[in-house]
């Protein structure tokens, strides 16, 4: 009897994937049910299938002796090229003229596996031409995988090839149809995929553990996301084992396209469940673009997980987005961990870190916790501005009463020895002044020596001139302008537009006024615009516009002066002739006097 020829070709490995030469050396010293399985999935001569499906069963020492002749041609194959190797190197042009035809299959195959187009191609030509091989199902699944090849495949080629299988009545297997999957995973095509996918349902074929994931990567190519997402969950369901590379590529996805609300979901399941195996790099970069993003709960879901458990050490960049995060959404403990991690690093804070952290608090609508940390900026040599502060002048506009208990935090701070910058006083003078109470902030002013060190500031002063003019209470201006030249407060340009605005709007609320009463406001008002300028100083535009109707309705020929100088510094000034013109009301020898010496536009 003669003995059995087992053929290690390309079938042996489609049926026999986990198969290497290590296996088939261990071959011929395991039991008979091993011996059985080369038996079934031999496909070499019709004798041996007459023998394993025509229930003749060939001697055991037979076979063995069989075993041993192939185990020594391949061997002698092995010298030609390691099949057992992972790491594909291409063959040669010379190496691949003198492979025989098993030889050639096998390295068709091992070719179209890492999407080597160029060999593949040459493989098909050297087996057809030099071996006389008819075009058959094993040629067109390789030149289908060769697609695969992100350079030269294209999905073009594959409907040629599947065309030309049509043509030479060669059915579609599932291996074709899982390779086309594959192709689909590099070059994303919606309907092609929709037709192969309905093929496989009417012909019954099942998707293997790599076609579910071919599929949803093409799904992902194609930013179909939420059925790459619907076809994670359909494989869950069905028990199909999902590699962690795959659920990292949907995540990186989502972050992409500003998914977070939904990555976060699947961060949570895959934790949820145990998972080992998600990669240091994903963590990383969750929490630099949800970070970067501004999103609270994927930044706070990621560093919690990994900061927190010294898992990951953030860069400062990051660090930096996340403080942003935290103060946006009133996280104020993620915010004063920020500040221990940076701390730790000797980073030097700058005002905008801190104000990353008051804002955090007065989200959290923590107001003690906002008002120390400007004392905390003092007491760290990076004193706040009024600027700072600006963010708790916003939150005390939201209630009448805030303004006064902010005071009172003030003043437990005092006893308590903190040291309270002065822009902490004025935000709570000018939340005063907004809510339409001048006295209480006149008096938090006359306390402010017992609160704050040192003192009212320029802006202090500002604030409460504008209160006057809202309140028209020049009084109270000309009293606040005494403190200042005797506490040697330096004024500014503010200063002097706010006390012109005081003087004319008084004007406004006193009902009859008489005309020297008038022009007395006016006559105060261009003192302080004349002694601006001798400072260097312009007022606002909309201060100029208010001394010039006062000057019309009055008929004070200052407003010619005005004009004038207007003209002399360059500003334009067609406008406001117009409407000087538009609103005088004294002599019009004056205005035609005017008129004369006026350039022609």
């Amino acid at each position: 009897m003669t003995s059995a020829t087992i053929a290690i070709d390309g079938l042996w490995h489609c049926l026999c994937p986990s198969f290497s030469l290590g296996t088939l050396a261990k071959a011929s010293r395991i039991s008979r049910p091993i011996n059985a399985l080369f038996r079934q999935c031999s496909t070499s001569s019709t004798a041996t299938r007459q023998q394993i499906y025509g229930g003749q069963r060939p001697h055991h020492p037979q076979i063995q002796s069989s075993l041993n002749k192939q185990l020594a041609n391949i061997d002698n194959a092995r010298c030609l090229h390691d099949w057992s190797d992972e790491r594909y190197k291409p063959l040669g042009k010379s190496r691949l003229d003198g492979l025989t035809t098993r030889q050639a299959y096998e390295e068709l195959r091992r070719a179209s596996i890492h999407g080597d187009y160029l060999t593949v191609e040459k493989l098909v030509q050297i087996l057809v031409r030099n071996h006389r091989e008819e075009p058959n199902s094993r040629l067109y699944h390789a030149l289908l995988l060769a697609n695969t090849n992100p350079e030269n495949g294209s999905l073009a080629d594959v409907t040629r090839l599947l065309q030309e299988m049509a043509d030479n009545g060669i059915p579609l297997d599932s291996a074709a149809y899982h390779a086309i999957l594959k192709v689909l995973a590099i070059h994303p095509d919606y309907l092609l995929r929709q037709d192969i996918l309905e093929e496989l349902r009417q012909k019954w074929f099942t998707l293997s553990n790599d076609g579910w994931h071919d599929l949803v990567v093409g799904l992902i190519r194609d930013r179909q996301l939420e059925l790459a997402i619907d076809t994670l969950e359909q494989m869950q369901n069905d028990g199909v084992k999902i590699q962690s590379w795959l659920r990292d590529m949907v995540i990186y996805t989502l972050c992409d396209v500003e998914e977070f609300d939904e990555a976060l979901a699947m961060m949570r399941s895959r934790v949820s469940r145990g998972e080992l195996s998600i990669s240091a790099t994903l963590w990383y970069y969750l929490l630099d673009t949800a970070s970067r993003a501004l999103h609270e709960p994927l930044t706070l879901y990621a560093w919690r997980h990994r900061v927190e458990t010294r898992y990951l050490n953030p860069s400062t960049g990051i660090c930096l987005n996340v403080l942003s995060t935290a103060a946006r959404n009133g996280s104020y403990r993620l915010a004063t961990d920020v500040f221990r991690i940076l701390g730790s690093r000797n980073h030097t804070m700058a005002i905008h870190h801190y104000e990353c952290l008051l804002e955090s608090y007065l989200a959290a609508s923590d107001l003690a916790s906002a008002f120390a940390v400007l004392s905390v900026m003092v007491s760290s040599d990076c004193p706040p501005t009024e600027a700072t502060a600006r963010p708790i002048f916003i939150y005390l506009c939201e209630s009448p009463d805030l303004p006064a208990f902010a005071l009172t935090i003030l003043r437990d701070f005092q006893k308590s020895q903190r040291v309270i910058p002065t822009p902490a006083v004025n935000c709570i003078i000018e939340a005063f002044i907004h809510h339409k109470d001048l006295t209480s902030a006149i008096e938090t002013y006359k306390s402010l020596h017992t609160i704050c060190p040192n003192g009212p500031t320029t802006a202090t002063f500002n604030t409460l001139f504008r209160g006057c003019s809202k309140s028209a209470r020049k009084d109270q201006a000309m009293f606040l302008a005494s403190e200042m030249v005797a506490l040697k407060v330096p004024p500014d340009a503010l200063t002097y537009d706010r006390l012109m605005l005081v003087c004319l709007n008084t004007l406004d609320t006193v009902e009859g006024t008489k005309l020297e009463y008038a022009r007395e406001g006016i006559d105060d008002a261009w003192r302080y615009f004349e002694e601006m300028k001798a400072t260097g100083w312009w007022p606002r535009g909309g201060t100029l516009v208010k001394i010039a109707k006062k000057c019309c309705e009055v008929g004070d020929e200052k407003v010619w002066a005005l004009l004038e100088e207007m003209r002399e510094r360059g500003i334009d000034y067609a406008k406001m002739t117009r409407m000087v013109k538009d609103n005088w009301r004294g002599g019009e020898d004056a205005a035609r006097a005017f008129e004369t010496d006026a350039p022609e536009e």
